[in-house]
């Protein structure tokens, strides 16, 4: 009898879980403009795929059929789940290839002060490659008097393309009004082609410290109100989905306008598992997926830490190697990616 009720109860649970899971994959292919929720669901989708798997050798201990519904559904996830987690033996560092770029989220440069400056600094002019594409650029007093190593860079907002090759074009988006993003593009020349490069920042959830204290009391379960925190939150976190999926559209109305072959880099302030991911993703490879080892998450801020920072291009070039470094100078990780013309 106890037994019964026990298995009616994580039944339920199950249930739940399984919906939720489900919700989540939807998630890159509905415009949260339209409907918000399953944004929320893909954002929620580490914790739902952590529930499901728990719940799943739960019945699998009960040898209930249960288990054969919970094993397909998380097996259906099994294409998003390659977006976060990388099957790939690990790439060799000295790999040959006709590209290679690095994006880095370095948060204003000198945030934590003048160490992490340099630290920053150094670890730029120390990366032998070809182009970096920096997200969070300080908008004042910051040109390549810090890197002159780098013969040219385009910078706008809070982005900025450094590179060791000439820049043959260059321009920036403009965005619908009432978002926040930043993205600049220019046409890098090399030795046997040209290619468009794109260095974009997202819109962030903007979470000041008083959504940041919310966050940590619903955390440590010490909220007064929490309906009320989960409200604000929420609001910022829809606000910010909604904005985004304009934004990803932007760039990529003008991204198939170009001429040369495209290599789109920065930080999306989004998961694979989300519509803007899903929009700048379409018609083009993930230098991860094709070829990152491991865990890719890349923030280590305070807040959950997700894969946000994302090297994409077109299919006529190859990614050949991918790296995420681990200095932590800022509160994301660098990530790298060498690249072949095919």
């Amino acid at each position: 009898m106890v037994k019964r009720i026990i298995d009616t109860i994580f039944l339920v649970i199950t249930w739940v879980a399984i919906i939720g899971l489900v919700g989540s994959y939807t998630a890159p292919y509905v415009d949260p403009n339209v409907f918000y929720f399953s944004s929320l669901l893909g954002l929620a989708y580490h914790y739902l795929l952590i529930a499901n798997l728990l719940l799943f050798f739960y019945w699998l201990v009960r040898w209930k059929r249960m288990a054969i519904i919970s094993f397909l559904v998380i097996l259906a996830g099994y294409p998003f789940l390659r977006g976060y987690y990388g099957f790939n033996s690990r790439s060799l560092p000295e790999t040959s290839c006709d590209i290679e770029v690095m994006s880095y989220n370095i948060r204003q440069l000198n945030l934590y002060g003048n160490k992490s400056l340099k630290g920053i600094t150094d670890y730029i002019e120390t990366f032998k490659g070809d182009f970096v594409c920096l997200q969070e650029f300080p908008r004042k007093g910051v040109g390549l008097q810090h890197f002159p190593s780098y013969v040219d860079y385009h910078s706008k907002g809070d982005v900025a393309i450094l590179s060791r090759r000439p820049i043959l074009h260059r321009g920036n988006i403009t965005f619908p009004k009432g978002c926040s993003a930043a993205c600049v593009y220019g046409d890098i020349v090399l030795e046997r082609d040209t290619v468009r490069v794109y260095c974009v920042h997202l819109e962030s959830y903007r979470l000041g410290k008083k959504e940041q204290q919310i966050y940590q009391e619903l955390r440590d379960g010490n909220s007064e109100d929490i309906q009320q925190g989960v409200r604000t939150l929420l609001q910022r976190l829809v606000l910010a989905n909604k904005n985004r999926a304009k934004e990803a559209t932007a760039i990529k109305n003008h991204m198939r306008k170009s001429p040369y072959p495209i290599i789109l880099c920065g930080d999306f302030n989004d998961t694979p598992l989300s519509y803007p991911y899903h929009v700048l993703h379409e018609d083009m490879l993930d230098s991860f997926i094709e070829k990152g080892h491991g865990l890719g998450n890349t923030y280590i801020g305070e807040f959950p830490s997700f894969r946000i920072d994302h090297i994409l291009h077109t299919p006529s070039l190859q990614t050949v190697a991918y790296t995420r470094d681990t200095i932590r100078c800022s509160d994301h990780y660098a990530i790298r990616a060498k690249i072949l013309l095919k």
